[in-house]
């Protein structure tokens, strides 16, 4: 199997434990991994815990967007900075443990290579050359040459098979050398820089009570393949019946709050802007997008793992002015409805299909 190698590993771990009472101290430890653990969603998966890391994987399949993969990756990192952070806002505990949760930190590193499954001991578990590599990318130099503490190294690898290149391009370079294996090139970023980031962000999605109509539908395929045709400009093309569409604002190389999707119809290729105006990889999205003169609507597509599959489901708020803000009064709006629920109900059925034929596909009958 061909595909993406991560192990997120808990630094400062050793002279934490060796450093403070042993009951706290594991019960941190063993926090911090559950939070981190329960933040792993396709594309990734979990193959085993190893002391203060975990080692996960997931398959590299062609046209997927490598801007998920690498978002996946970050919110673990999300997860375990938030968690951390309950702990020592909510601590009042004066042991060593507790007083130096914050001399924990954690680095990534990722590798995209071969492997095979094998089971070992009854479990099931990933090996190969690749594996081996990852494992050593974690004894490397970035902190003495980088100065960046907590940090996701990307290997020259990934990029190339993730095609990101735009994304990596403000990155910090970095090369390692082993024995055996030769020089490593690769790329830095810093974690903390994601998590302060995160933090300020302000969430603008529609929720149920706030929705003026609901689209549900429902698809065998995983979470990040259905998010994958909900954001990838060519996928889009195919479910939405356009003649092309495509991204235009991506900050830092990345689709994100600001970016704006251009989708050409009809016979004189007439263009409608989608404006991203929030997003959270392999969770939702939510758009802007003027309908008619003076009418625009905001809606929040979410997709939520589901039965071994996933969930489309869409909250669409009621129409407004994009100039005053102001709702559109009831008789114009319900002009809108049937058209636009309808219309928003038929692209996401034919997504869905879309989705699972390419699953099907992947797999084996």
């Amino acid at each position: 199997m061909r595909g993406h190698l991560v192990i997120a590993d808990i630094s400062g771990y050793t002279r934490f434990l060796t450093e403070s009472e042993l009951e706290h101290a594991n019960g941190i430890i063993e926090d911090l991994l559950n939070s981190t653990i329960a933040a792993i969603d396709a594309p990734l998966r979990l193959s085993s815990i190893e002391g203060d890391a975990i080692l996960l994987y997931g398959e590299l399949v062609e046209g997927t967007v490598g801007q998920t993969m690498v978002e996946s990756v970050e919110r673990l990192y999300v997860a375990f900075s938030g968690a951390l952070e309950t702990m020592v806002l909510n601590t009042t505990c004066q042991c060593n443990a507790c007083v130096n949760i914050n001399t924990l930190g954690m680095k990534i590193v990722m590798h995209c290579g071969e492997f095979t499954m094998s089971s070992i001991g009854g479990r099931e578990t990933i090996t190969g050359p690749d594996v081996i590599l990852a494992h050593r990318l974690l004894k490397n130099h970035v902190i003495e040459e980088t100065g960046i503490e907590d940090y996701l190294l990307l290997t020259q690898a990934c990029v190339e098979a993730l095609g990101i290149e735009a994304i990596v391009g403000g990155w910090t370079q970095h090369t390692e050398d082993y024995e055996h294996v030769g020089s490593i090139d690769g790329y830095v970023a810093s974690l903390k820089d994601v998590w302060e980031f995160t933090r300020s962000q302000n969430e603008d999605k529609i929720v149920q009570r706030d929705a003026w109509f609901t689209v549900n539908a429902y698809s065998a395929a995983p979470p990040d393949l259905v998010w994958d045709f909900l954001i990838n400009p060519i996928k889009r093309t195919s479910w939405m019946q356009v003649n092309s569409s495509e991204v235009k604002g991506t900050e830092g190389g990345r689709i994100g709050p600001g970016s704006e999707y251009h989708c050409a119809h009809g016979p004189d290729n007439e263009i409608s802007i989608f404006l991203v105006i929030d997003m959270k990889a392999v969770d939702y999205v939510t758009f802007v997008s003027p309908v008619a003169p003076g009418v625009a609507v905001k809606w929040t597509e979410y997709v939520i793992g589901s039965g071994g599959g996933s969930r489309l489901i869409n909250y669409t708020a009621e129409p407004f002015n994009p100039e005053s803000g102001e709702k559109l009064d009831p008789a114009t709006a319900a002009d809108f409805l049937s058209g636009l629920s309808g219309a928003w109900q038929d692209g996401a059925n034919r997504l869905v299909v879309l989705a699972d034929q390419e699953i099907s596909q992947r797999q084996p009958a």
